[in-house]
């Protein structure tokens, strides 16, 4: 399924809704980047043309970030599916980038693909992970069972199903320390048919700590009844 029938899709059943967080969360990359956009409405200039390891338009996406932000990037498919999985000093280069440009970052890589090519996919996860071990870059890898399932994929075995891109997601933004924000299906129903508020309330899960967000919807204040003419 295209990235923009997944957009139209998202749209019509009522959209993400943007989170208030306390600081500036971005996501930036490849075109699995734009499908995190989708899944979590976190302002992203991810595109699909040519965005990879081995180009400068990663470089591009790095400075439009503003100082101090939490970026999630995903980067490695357009490699990957060129054979490109030795590129440890171009990797080191992006990780310099991010440092130099004052923002966290958290590299999401090359997911598991369904294709004749995700041995490259696979080996190139494996050499980031290890070029980025000794750096202030966080690592996501997705070439984990989950990410695999034909059911999360979309029919060119390379992009992702919105149920796919929102775990794609969780993952990465537990790693980064981003509040994921759950919203019901009820939610949407009820906020589309009436004049309800979402708010978003946030608590601790877990001995970790970790925070999980979500919307609840909150009736707006009775108006008070005009008096009685006399």
């Amino acid at each position: 399924m295209c990235l923009r029938r997944i957009a139209l899709l998202l749209l019509l059943a009522g959209g993400a809704p943007a989170a208030a967080w306390a600081e500036e969360v971005r996501i930036i990359g490849d075109s699995i980047g734009e499908g995190l956009h989708l899944a979590s409405s976190v302002p992203s200039p991810a595109n699909r043309f040519n965005v990879a390891i081995y180009t400068p338009k990663i470089f591009e996406q790095i400075q439009q970030m503003p100082r101090g932000a939490n970026v999630v990037m995903s980067l490695g498919t357009n490699d990957a599916v060129a054979g490109l999985d030795e590129q440890q000093p171009r990797i080191l280069q992006i990780a310099a980038a991010a440092r130099e440009q004052g923002i966290k970052l958290t590299w999401l890589g090359p997911p598991c693909v369904r294709t004749a090519w995700e041995a490259h996919s696979e080996k190139l996860d494996k050499v980031i992970a290890a070029t980025l071990a000794n750096t202030s870059v966080a690592y996501v890898s997705a070439q984990t069972p989950e990410f695999c399932a034909p059911g999360l994929h979309a029919g060119d075995g390379v992009h992702f199903t919105m149920a796919g891109y929102r775990l794609l997601w969780q993952k990465a933004a537990s790693v980064a320390g981003i509040p994921v924000v759950e919203v019901a299906a009820s939610d949407h129903k009820v906020a589309a048919t009436s004049s309800h508020k979402r708010v978003l309330v946030c608590r601790k899960k877990g001995p970790d700590g970790k925070k999980s967000c979500r919307y609840k919807l909150v009736a707006p204040a009775a108006t008070p009844a005009a008096p009685a003419r006399t």
